[in-house]
């Protein structure tokens, strides 16, 4: 009892505890190094700051034969709960055969419209035509590849009529691939509308002795209208009002807007 005693009076010494001596050592080590006496809260906060943010929503493409449908929802969010406005557009009519929709960050959405109108416009001044879907679907890869250290923060799909008349959707990711689709969706109720599309439009997921129906425009407009009511049922940030954009080969560009759920 006496040797014990004497243990515990005696002021702490690494020759009775190594072990534990290492371990302090560590601990404090490791608290130094993720909070060192230079740094400030106003740093620490710093290091915090994202300069991205996500406004939600949801945007959709199907292509035809000669026709191409581009669907998206009007309501911008702020962390899910806060509407901050519910009459967005989403979709830009670059021209009568460019359409481009995208989701995201709304800063660099605005500033990914503007660096294609202005493409769009210098290609007309200096060759006095218009830019094929094809070209821009590729100028707009080569610029988000070019901003891939700090890329924009968004689903584009750029959709429109190819020079042969044919519907055409590309879809991308934040740095630039790009890849020719029938159908695509991106934003917060991409993964709803995606296995819709599948079913609907690919056909991918029907049994074989399932009908097959031709995909026609006024097909195409209605599947649209029934995969965001759907959207908006289930997904927070999805709501307010569907915008669909219609463009077909030969004719100009046509706008449609129905009404959403708008809880």
């Amino acid at each position: 009892w006496s040797f014990y005693f004497v243990q515990m009076t005696l002021k702490y010494d690494a020759k009775h505890d190594p072990l534990g001596q290492m371990r302090a050592f560590k601990t404090a080590y490791a608290d130094v190094e993720e909070n060192p006496d230079w740094r400030s809260a106003r740093l620490i906060e710093r290091q915090r700051w994202n300069p991205y943010s996500m406004e939600g929503g949801s945007t959709a493409a199907v292509a035809g034969d000669n026709f191409v449908v581009v669907a998206s929802d009007t309501r911008m969010t702020a962390g899910d709960i806060n509407v901050i406005n519910r009459e967005v557009d989403k979709i830009h009519a670059l021209s009568d055969t460019i359409v481009l929709t995208t989701s995201g960050f709304y800063g660099d959405v605005l500033q990914m419209r503007k660096l294609l109108e202005t493409h769009l416009h210098k290609y007309r001044f200096d060759y006095r035509s218009n830019m094929t879907v094809d070209l821009c679907a590729e100028l707009l890869a080569r610029n988000l590849y070019y901003r891939r250290f700090f890329p924009y923060y968004t689903g584009a799909i750029l959709s429109g009529i190819d020079e042969h008349g044919k519907g055409a959707v590309f879809s991308y990711d934040p740095i630039g691939c790009i890849e020719r689709l029938q159908y695509s969706a991106s934003g917060a109720a991409e993964p709803m509308l995606i296995p819709f599309l599948d079913c609907q439009v690919g056909h991918v997921t029907l049994s074989e002795n399932s009908d097959r129906p031709k995909l026609t425009l006024e097909r195409a407009c209605a599947l649209m209208r029934d995969a965001f009511r759907s959207c908006a049922e289930r997904e927070i940030t999805t709501g307010d009002s569907i915008h669909l954009v219609i463009a077909e080969a030969g004719k100009p560009v046509r706008h449609e807007r129905r009404k959403l759920r708008e809880d």
